[in-house]
């Protein structure tokens, strides 16, 4: 292979993944245009203190405030990460992250809050703490930067009228979803 044809490979999946995260899927929510920059003042940070909570020792993110069903609470903020682009076996620097996201599985783009991010860093998974998670990830469009990402929502009512809202002080809870689980239990991800 010429040096022009691998360089060439290497702008083309580049240029998918930009592709991809620049281009809007028609099932995605917009980010409220009155969301706040910064701070969310919605969410508090707090520490797991109960002996209980699987996370106890950690931190978690709860309401500062009731929350209606079907509200937007923040977007998840990290590192955007795709494939590398040359195809290299190099270790995948988010393989072991626990704090990592899918926004585009058959680009292999990822939100990643490890090593930067915002407070959705914080929310634990409903497992060993309630019967069911009271928010999901949902993933977004920001019309202001004109780029995908995931967001966290209260849970709707839905057709069961199931989804109560988050009440102030409440922990917010999501499901990290089975392969997040399968993958420790495995021990693919030591």
């Amino acid at each position: 292979m010429t040096k022009f044809m691998l360089i060439s490979r290497l702008i083309n999946k580049t240029n998918a993944s930009l592709s991809a995260l620049k281009s809007r899927p028609n099932d995605a929510y917009n980010i409220p245009l009155n969301s706040p920059k910064g701070p969310c003042s919605l969410v508090r940070i707090m520490p797991v203190t109960s002996p209980t909570h699987p996370a106890c020792g950690q931190s978690g993110l709860f309401a500062a405030r009731d929350l209606k069903p079907g509200t937007f609470i923040l977007q998840y903020i990290g590192e955007i990460h795709a494939p590398s682009p040359d195809g290299s076996l190099t270790p995948d620097p988010h393989a072991n992250s626990d704090y990592d996201l899918s926004l585009d599985r058959e680009q292999g783009i990822g939100i990643d809050a490890q090593r930067k991010g915002n407070e959705a860093r914080f929310i634990n998974d409903y497992r060993g703490i309630a019967e069911k998670p009271n928010a999901e990830f949902k993933e977004v469009w920001d019309e202001e930067q004109k780029e995908r990402g995931m967001g966290v929502w209260v849970l709707g009512e839905g057709k069961s009228g199931k989804g109560k809202g988050v009440k102030k002080g409440e922990e917010i809870l999501v499901s990290y979803g089975r392969g997040f689980w399968g993958a420790r239990k495995s021990g693919d991800l030591d």
